[in-house]
């Protein structure tokens, strides 16, 4: 069982809804291989971390969130969604919770690594300039948290 899991959520092909993918490739080249760290991707069906819970114990979401100015790093379990409509199905925070009501056995605690954008106006890879700047910056505070003190997701201290 992994002790952490990151997962990026993201439609790289819609600009800034990529950041969570960007920011999940940036952190799995920081970190590299590590014994119970684990990295998986969500591009698209949300109800795919179905899949991923039975072999966690902490979840950390990366994803791209709705804000007032784009390019800020926010944290939480209340994060709402970057834009409506979605490619997601659903918010990704809702989800989660709905998920945990239904879960036999000790759900993985998590919480979501949020960068602002604005909403995606056309389809295109790669990201805007402040969005690309965030999404190190929140990389740089989740490594230095592993490597420091240790990186709180819900009661699990996670350090390497």
């Amino acid at each position: 069982m992994e002790k952490i899991t990151f997962i990026g959520v993201g439609n790289t092909l819609a600009g800034d809804d990529g950041a969570g993918m960007a920011m999940l490739q940036e952190l799995r080249c920081r970190i590299g291989d590590v014994s119970g760290i684990a990295f998986r991707e969500i591009p698209g069906d949300l109800y795919e971390i179905w899949n991923i819970l039975p072999g966690t114990k902490s979840v950390v979401f990366l994803d791209a969130v709705a804000g007032e100015v784009a390019g800020q790093v926010i944290t939480g379990k209340t994060l709402p969604r970057a834009f409506s409509p979605s490619f997601h199905q659903s918010d990704l925070c809702t989800l989660v919770e709905s998920l945990a009501t239904i879960y036999e056995g000790e759900f993985p605690q998590w919480t979501l690594w949020g960068v602002t954008i604005d909403p995606p106006q056309v389809l295109g890879e790669g990201l805007s300039e402040v969005v690309a700047v965030a999404v190190k910056k929140a990389v740089s505070e989740i490594t230095d948290l592993m490597q420091g003190d240790g990186l709180q997701v819900g009661g699990n201290l996670i350090k390497i």
